[in-house]
């Protein structure tokens, strides 16, 4: 019977959200009949140890944030031998940082909003945008460190905020627009999920905790459009390698313009999440989603050889100070 090791929890800001998803996600496991043992990195003195002794044939990841969607988990399972769900160390290091993203993208061509990044706070506190503007905790998920600004004061207090979350700060051009979402699994593109806010924007708020989010999928767009939206989302998810479950944010401008805002790895898994609302849309049960990700996941890795991953997370493990705590 196959073992899966499902990691949930963590030590982001997200873990709350993680566990969430973890408890779906497990009680979907339950019922399809696994055998499976759950694992909190949170818990480092003993991690690595259990799940060697565990020895699974899949590590099923729903950590959110950082330490789970940035490229640590990645590196130790690869280090480890450990085959595991969703993209990379390389995909997730880029993805998790909404600069990086970017920047990527747009040697690719990919519309996204236009933007600015600044590591200093002095030099953030000190430019002079033309609002409206979104200011962003770059390496931050859930919407947490989001800020749309409409004057300088608020520009101001919203850096301030953000330098307490991040080490750098991302201006971005406020885009008003349609907001949508692409979810992707390996060479699946599921219906587009639109996402209708009754106030404000869809932040952490919004997202978990007010219960007025409407959630529109597929979402009521004319064909080619439609069509050219999806096209979108999986050509972002290609270029950047991603594997397994994604989901790719996007904002339809009023004169169906797109514009990329941020590519999330580990889509959550949680009664308000996109990706299981993509994928009903097409008629695929939340078991049946976890079925798909643990079978993709394990014909993905059953012929590669780890020794090629060996050396970059060597380096990665040694440059990593998170790491040393685990």
């Amino acid at each position: 019977m196959t073992k899966i090791a499902l990691l949930y929890g963590g030590y982001s800001r997200e873990r709350e959200i993680s566990i969430k998803s973890g408890k779906a996600v497990e009680k979907a496991l339950n019922q399809l009949g696994y055998d499976y043992k759950v694992f909190d990195i949170i818990e480092r003195d003993k991690f690595i140890k259990e799940i060697l002794e565990y020895k699974p044939d899949l590590a099923f990841i729903v950590l959110h944030g950082k330490g789970g969607e940035d490229g640590t988990i990645q590196a130790i399972l690869e280090f480890l031998g450990i085959p595991y769900t969703g993209s990379d160390m390389k995909t997730s290091v880029i993805a998790m940082d909404k600069v990086l993203t970017k920047m990527y993208l747009k040697n690719f061509g990919i519309p996204t909003p236009d933007w600015i990044f600044f590591t200093e706070k002095k030099e953030a506190l000190n430019y002079r945008p033309d609002f409206p503007v979104v200011v962003k905790a770059p390496t931050e998920g859930s919407s947490i460190g989001v800020y749309i600004v409409n004057d300088q004061q608020e520009y101001e207090n919203a850096v301030k905020e953000v330098f307490n979350l991040d080490d750098k700060v991302l201006v971005e051009k406020f885009i008003k627009g349609r907001e949508l979402t692409v979810s992707i699994l390996d060479d699946e593109v599921f219906d587009i999920v639109e996402v209708v806010v009754s106030e404000g924007f869809y932040d952490f708020n919004n997202k978990y905790i007010t219960g007025k989010t409407q959630y529109i999928y597929p979402a009521q767009l004319d064909e080619d459009v439609y069509k050219s939206i999806q096209g979108l989302g999986y050509k972002v998810y290609k270029l950047l390698n991603c594997k397994g479950p994604a989901r790719v944010d996007i904002i339809l401008e009023n004169n169906n313009n797109p514009y990329v805002l941020e590519v999330n790895t580990i889509p959550g898994m949680t009664e308000f999440s996109l990706l299981p609302k993509a994928a009903l849309a097409r008629g695929i049960t939340f078991n049946q989603l976890v079925e798909k990700v643990i079978k993709n996941s394990l014909k993905r890795w059953k012929n590669l050889d780890f020794s090629q991953y060996g050396l970059f997370c060597v380096l990665y493990l040694a440059t990593m100070p998170q790491l040393c705590q685990l």
